[in-house]
């Protein structure tokens, strides 16, 4: 009592961010995982029969003839008694169903692969890139200031813009189709780069790439000016070659920066979602999740609430990863 008589001023303070926490993340997240484990036939077949009833009860209560409510009535009593057969179905419980339906669907586990190699191929691409301009603005040029808002302006452009830049790219008549139409390396018919396979894996990657580049630039930057300055002079008095003492001196140093870089782009890139859908969509190019999207929109939920559950235990694997690891380097640093 005396804990809460004397902060409770700071515990009323943070009710707001505990309920937004609850209401807007933990109970949707939970809510979610609930549906999963519902039979997709369950509960396609419970929401339209609630909804059914539902609408009668409302010309029910705004009917005025009693022929006509009689009529609903013997109707709402129809469906109140399919609902209960329903829930003692045999498929009304706890059930895997969904998961194993995913699995053996080709469209999800193909959607597994390109979220794969979309990250896997994006993270390498963009480690190089990121590392390779980080350490051009660390090094003192002229113009460097101008030279790094350039690199900044495409993480202050919505996602959804980036798409729609990049359409006007990769169209069938946009400009990289016509430049290499110009240079002659294409012929009168263009690349459909929304195809799928690997075209659309590189066009998403690229489109990826460009957004979120400046993100690791910057942890890059951050990285390489925490380096002391000690440690470049005992180099260059050892006389060192600039690529033995970037791979022995400088990349050693940089480790928990290149770590924490790749865990927190490996979040985003597994739950990319604008960039694909706008660009490939989700016919040739399913991703996680697209495809979740794509069947939530089909009204098939429980399928949906399954697929989204299995890329929040991947987003989660990856958070519980940057966690462990940035406690270990504060203990290390202790």
């Amino acid at each position: 009592m005396r804990f809460v008589k004397t902060y409770w001023l700071e515990m009323l303070m943070v009710i707001p961010l505990f309920a937004y926490i609850i209401g807007f993340t933990l109970l949707p997240i939970l809510t979610n995982i609930k549906e999963s484990f519902i039979d997709q036939r369950f509960g396609r077949r419970y929401d339209i029969l609630v909804s059914k009833i539902a609408d009668i009860t409302y010309d029910i209560e705004h009917t005025q003839e009693s022929e006509e409510q009689r009529a609903y009535e013997k109707e709402r009593a129809e469906a109140a008694l399919a609902l209960e057969r329903l829930q003692h179905s045999p498929y009304a419980g706890v059930s895997l169903s969904n998961y194993r339906k995913l699995f053996t669907d080709r469209s999800f586990v193909k959607a597994i692969g390109n979220t794969l190699a979309i990250t896997l191929l994006g993270l390498a691409l963009q480690l190089v890139m990121a590392m390779s301009i980080a350490l051009l603005l660390s090094r003192p040029l002229h113009g460097k200031g101008l030279f790094r808002t350039i690199v900044l302006t495409p993480l202050g452009i919505p996602t959804i813009v980036s798409a729609t830049i990049m359409t006007y790219i990769f169209d069938t008549a946009g400009y990289l189709n016509e430049v290499l139409y110009k240079l002659g390396l294409l012929g009168e018919v263009p690349i459909d780069w929304a195809q799928g396979g690997w075209l659309s894996i590189c066009m998403v990657v690229f489109a990826d790439t460009w957004k979120v580049l400046p993100f690791m630039v910057l942890l890059f930057i951050a990285g390489l000016e925490a380096i002391p300055q000690s440690v470049h002079e005992a180099s260059q008095i050892d006389g060192s070659p600039p690529m033995y003492k970037f791979f022995t001196v400088t990349l050693p140093l940089m480790r928990p920066y290149i770590t924490i870089a790749l865990i927190l782009r490996a979040i985003d890139a597994f739950r990319i979602f604008e960039l694909p859908l706008i660009l490939a969509g989700t016919a040739t190019t399913p991703l996680i999740a697209t495809f979740t999207h794509s069947e939530y929109t089909r009204q098939n939920y429980n399928l949906s609430a399954a697929s989204g559950t299995i890329l929040t235990g991947i987003i989660l694997i990856f958070v519980f990863t940057y966690l462990y690891i940035v406690e270990r380097e504060r203990e290390t640093n202790a």
